[in-house]
């Protein structure tokens, strides 16, 4: 390359980098509620006997955490005509913020015996429901506002 074509690939890499520092960096969103989405694969056959379960167990824990104010909203949702190795439900709970996950142990395990009863209950619950489901990938999303 000659001293020409050097001299104007340089005023042309500082034209570019010009556009670049002129550019709006400024932040025009908040952050809003964090989802938390859970694919479940249920064993063949299990799906009624999962959702019962659930609606025994994870409805209790999350309305004892709706009512302490840290769930805003939950909900589950049945994939339609899932692919091979696709969850075939889709759990989805809505937290007002990320303070929820910083609650100490204490809260978890007064959620959990309010929920269970007892630890061996919880840990029986928990072998029980292997027998239901498998659970896939889970998703802490957060939402994202537009600042007017």
């Amino acid at each position: 390359m000659n001293t020409r074509n050097l001299l104007l690939l340089a005023i042309f890499l500082a034209i570019a980098s010009m556009a670049a520092v002129a550019q709006d960096h400024s932040r025009s969103h908040e952050p809003g509620v964090v989802l938390a989405l859970t694919h479940v694969h249920t064993k063949p056959g299990m799906f009624n006997a999962y959702i019962n379960d659930l609606k025994a167990n994870w409805r209790r824990s999350m309305e004892v955490q709706k009512e302490a104010g840290h769930v805003l909203s939950y909900g589950m949702y049945s994939v339609v005509a899932p692919r091979e190795g696709e969850p075939n439900l889709v759990l989805r709970v809505t937290y007002r913020d990320w303070a929820t996950f910083d609650q100490g142990p204490d809260y978890w395990e007064e959620l959990m015996e309010a929920t269970f009863g007892s630890h061996e209950a919880m840990r029986e619950a928990g072998i029980k429901r292997e027998e239901l489901r498998t659970l896939g990938s889970e998703f802490l999303l957060q939402e994202l506002k537009f600042k007017d």
